[in-house]
């Protein structure tokens, strides 16, 4: 069973919050556990969403959940494969050049509406491309093997059975496995869900993500800085974009002063539309009490740099995942990576896959750690990888090159440069 199971239970208001919130202790942060183990722990936190009907066209990128298969056979009916006539094979089996046969032309059919009547022994009926052949024919005689008679045919060609005939259900049979659950519906998923007559599948909707930043420093991107302590708030829009890529509907939720009141009343208002909550700073301030009076905290220290301390939890009534990212540009894009986007895939059913590795030459010296694995934002070229920028920095002007994250492993101590590094990719390499 999962550490959290995302199961209805009675409600609680905020109010039933607060006057419980004085018995309740935050979770001691635990020793240390590696990037691997945290992110299982989080992952079991967290069921994917349940998957709705939706339109073809409105499931465009998502993942099915169902295998779909065909209920009509395509083509609908047996028609001719050439211009012609519709025979029996037998009553033509003898047809030479030298020794023609002569059938009797009964109808002509031009129109996919209009069958006519049985096909008679020994008789033709002339058909157009793509007619559809009266029942008891099993061939056509193409138009240039015959003299193109209208009250009779003279054929000097013998046909096989089935010749230049296009067979009902030929293209796709009735019951034919047309798309395997678990397939993501592009554009030509879509053609072949409404060749087949479908209007709905089932699918999961994007999971709806709301983001906000924890930091009494922090000012949101339009105001003016009114003191030197200030700074921008980047970790909102840099999360809220990443979550947008990965197929999420995203709500930046605002920057929040490190206030227990406020942190509290943005979490609660975020849970009516939220399947998941990240939230960038405020570990070592108000949120993690806020997150263990409104449900189960999980507070652990990692052994990844950037990063340290992460938190995750599951709240309110529907005990929604809410995961907590260290603060600062780069320990949240790492996290995000690491962490956000797997719990993304999750919700989405999706395999709770890593970002594509290569070995890649490091192009310059690396120093990693001696407990920690080290992520560094990184950019590729065709000649190998190195650094984004100087980490200390903590820059998103340095996070907007990366298109790689360099990975070193624990106890790492200096790589020299070309060596060969495992690399996260992350975006098409920017050259």
């Amino acid at each position: 069973m999962a550490l959290f199971g995302r199961k209805k239970q009675a409600a609680a208001t905020v109010e039933q919050v607060d006057e419980t919130a004085s018995d309740q202790e935050v979770p001691a942060s635990s020793a240390s556990i590696g990037m691997a183990e945290y992110r299982a722990e989080l992952l079991a936190a967290i069921e994917p969403l349940r998957p709705i009907g939706l339109s073809v066209l409105d499931a465009f990128g998502r993942r099915l959940c169902e295998d779909i298969v065909s209920d009509i056979a395509l083509p609908t009916f047996t028609s001719a494969a050439t211009e012609g006539y519709a025979v029996r094979a037998a009553d033509v089996a003898s047809a030479t050049p030298s020794d023609p046969v002569r059938l009797p032309v009964l109808d002509t059919l031009d129109s996919p509406a209009y069958r006519g009547a049985p096909l008679l022994e020994r008789t033709a009926i002339r058909v157009a491309l793509g007619a559809p052949v009266p029942e008891g024919a099993d061939a056509v005689v193409a138009l240039d093997r015959t003299d193109g008679g209208e009250s009779e045919v003279r054929i000097d060609a013998s046909v096989a059975v089935g010749q230049h005939l296009r067979l009902a259900g030929s293209d796709i049979a009735d019951g034919t496995l047309l798309l395997e659950r678990g397939r993501i519906v592009d554009a030509g998923a879509v053609g072949l869900l409404a060749e087949v007559g479908l209007d709905k599948v089932l699918v999961r909707q994007s999971p709806r993500v709301a983001v906000l930043t924890i930091g009494s420093d922090l000012v949101p991107p339009g105001l003016p800085l009114t003191s030197r302590l200030h700074r921008y708030d980047a970790t909102s829009s840099l999360i809220a974009a990443g979550a947008r890529a990965d197929g999420a509907q995203v709500f930046a939720a605002g920057t929040l002063a490190d206030d227990a009141a406020v942190i509290l009343e943005a979490l609660t208002d975020q849970l009516i539309r939220a399947d998941l909550i990240v939230v960038v700073g405020g570990l070592d301030g108000a949120l993690p009490d806020v997150l263990a009076r409104l449900g189960e905290l999980r507070q652990r220290q990692v052994t990844a740099h950037p990063g340290g301390t992460h938190a995750f939890a599951v709240v309110g009534d529907d005990r929604t995942p809410v995961i907590a990212l260290p603060d600062g540009v780069w320990p949240a894009f790492v996290g995000y990576h690491a962490f956000v986007r797997p719990a993304l895939n999750r919700l989405q059913g999706e395999p709770n896959e890593l970002p594509v590795s290569r070995v890649l030459p490091a192009r310059v010296a690396l120093h990693g750690r001696r407990g920690a694995t080290e992520l560094i934002p990184a950019v590729t070229t065709d000649r190998g990888v190195e650094p984004a920028g100087d980490l200390g920095a903590d820059l998103a002007r340095d996070v907007a090159r990366a298109d790689a994250l360099i990975v070193l492993p624990p106890g790492t101590d200096l790589v020299p440069a070309n060596s060969d590094v495992e690399v996260w990719m992350l975006t098409p390499a920017r050259t």
